[in-house]
């Protein structure tokens, strides 16, 4: 039996799509990690977090950051399975236990995100002395 290898494989578009994701996550995990971790022994503490996130664009980066490493991860997983697993039937349960994670995962990553919101400020009173 002869493997196809190349272009017309499939294998193109997730080596692209990695490839692309990887590039995408390096400037994002940069911002994410000097925004939320940045001076503070512990990060930062949740009212700040929970100021960043009532700007739309914290959200939508949020969102992009966990989608690009979950398929990222995903993808990475799928072909360390297609390497070193022979079995098709093993292959495809454990493949089929980590989409539902990361399906899982995305869900709750994305409810959280879009759950979180300003703390109230009481009228008459700055956020700074809140």
């Amino acid at each position: 039996m002869q493997v196809e290898r190349g272009v017309r494989s499939g294998g193109a578009l997730s080596w692209f799509l990695q490839r692309l994701t990887g590039i995408l996550l390096a400037p994002i995990l940069l911002v994410h990690l000097l925004t939320m971790h940045r001076y503070h022994e512990h990060g930062l503490a949740f009212e700040k977090v929970t100021a960043l996130f009532a700007n739309p664009y914290w959200k939508v980066l949020e969102s992009v950051f966990l989608v690009a490493a979950l398929y990222h991860g995903l993808i990475g997983v799928h072909l360390m399975f297609q390497d070193y697993i022979r079995r098709p039937g093993l292959r495809l349960v454990l493949y089929s236990l980590v989409v539902l994670a990361g399906v899982t995962l995305l869900a709750f990553g994305l409810v959280t995100i879009f759950s979180v919101r300003a703390p109230l400020v009481p009228r008459g009173m700055s956020p700074a002395a809140h």
